[in-house]
């Protein structure tokens, strides 16, 4: 069987699946494992290692050693087929699965919001006000809004790609001429 030419495409496909996984057990413990700061944490963690697997793979199919530019292909590459996967899910989710987890979300991020104010020693009137923003945002899930969130995401995803390629690159050794 012949290896893909670009190992991002299989492990993007194992990172979204992976990324859907993770969601559905946190779906199940609840809004407030669902949405918390330690989960996200979690998922990206679990993201940015597969996709290193992918950068990894191209390195040791070229004998060790792999340039900037032909890391950051495979690693972006998973980071784009696994951000496209678990946006689907997530526009699946939010708009047939669990419509209600919409103001679940919105109840979670205004209490979430408050408290870190608080904690911060924001003026109470600061508080009001960022709530009350906060409160107007419509946090309902379409597909403009999810393609956007997608587009951020693949953004956000790029830069974190271009750190792992510089730090997995290897150069081969130039041995002076004799």
């Amino acid at each position: 069987m012949q290896k893909s030419s670009n190992p991002g495409l299989l492990w993007g496909v194992v990172g979204g699946i992976s990324l859907i996984f993770l969601n559905v057990i946190t779906y199940i413990a609840g809004p407030s494992v669902l949405f918390s700061w330690w989960n996200s944490v979690l998922q990206l963690a679990v993201f940015i290692v597969i996709a290193i697997f992918a950068g990894l793979e191209v390195k040791k199919q070229q004998g060790g050693y792999i340039s900037f530019k032909e890391a950051l292909k495979p690693i972006f590459t998973a980071f784009i087929i696994g951000t496209a996967i678990i946006t689907v899910y997530q526009y699946v989710l939010y708009k047939y699965i669990d419509p209600k987890l919409v103001d679940a979300l919105k109840d979670n991020l205004l209490e979430s919001t408050e408290k870190w104010m608080h904690k911060f020693k924001a003026p109470q009137e600061e508080i009001d006000k960022q709530l009350d923003e906060l409160s107007k945002t419509d946090f309902n899930v379409g597909i403009k809004k999810s393609f956007m969130d997608f587009l951020k995401g693949i953004i956000f995803y790029f830069a974190i790609a271009a750190i792992i390629s510089l730090i997995i690159r290897k150069k081969p050794v130039e041995r002076p001429l004799q």
